[in-house]
């Protein structure tokens, strides 16, 4: 009977894991600030990590018992915004001096480090900012030609044409530049441009020669 159960309970529990999994792809730069409600450049200043119960961490610092994993709940990141690239009615009535994140990387979570300045994209949840690895985030410093071209003005111009993986074969539209799959190098070094009849090409910046399809 045990033995009948197995294969059945095996599937269970992958599913259960596949249901608590983040279910995002790796997300393109200008595809992110164009469905996000704010991108900015903020340095992240301090960290806390809080739980179920409405406690942050530092509160048990005296207690000999810690909640566990599970009891996790959000970290929040104080930060000072440096920089706005794309703003919203949504983000300019929220606060602005912290940012949020699931405590959980299978709920799409992410981990910030204090003292970094980040790129960040992402949406407002209940009057909050909201980061997500469903949205772009990544160390300034480690941003590229294609992708500070775009954020100064190149992907708010051209937020009708989308960066699709190579794989999505169904997604080949004249909207749509293909992008290596999970590859970041098409977006480091071009943008996602709309040519006069209404095609999306990359256009060339960097010096790099990954591109699919350059702008004619």
């Amino acid at each position: 009977m045990l033995g009948r159960a197995l294969p059945w309970l095996c599937m269970l529990m992958c599913f259960m894991k596949l249901t608590w999994a983040c279910s995002c792809y790796m997300p393109r730069y200008q595809n992110s600030f164009c469905t996000s409600e704010f991108a900015i450049k903020a340095n992240v200043t301090s960290a806390e990590l809080y739980f179920r119960d409405g406690r942050s961490l530092s509160s048990y610092v005296k207690e000999s018992v810690i909640p566990g994993r599970h009891q996790r709940l959000e970290y929040n990141y104080s930060i000072d915004v440096l920089d706005v690239f794309k703003t919203t009615p949504a983000f300019e009535t929220t606060e602005n001096s912290y940012v949020t994140s699931d405590a959980f990387d299978g709920s799409c979570g992410i981990e910030l480090a204090v003292g970094i300045e980040y790129y960040m994209t992402g949406y407002i949840r209940n009057g909050h900012m909201v980061v997500s690895s469903c949205f772009t985030t990544a160390p300034f410093s480690e941003l590229k030609a294609g992708h500070l071209e775009g954020i100064q003005g190149l992907y708010a111009d051209n937020c009708k044409c989308r960066v699709n993986e190579l794989m999505l074969g169904k997604w080949r539209k004249k909207r749509v530049c293909l992008a290596e799959w999970y590859s970041p190098c098409e977006e480091q070094e071009a943008v996602c441009v709309k040519q006069k009849g209404g095609k999306c090409v990359w256009r060339h910046i960097a010096e790099e020669p990954c591109l699919l399809d350059e702008e004619e």
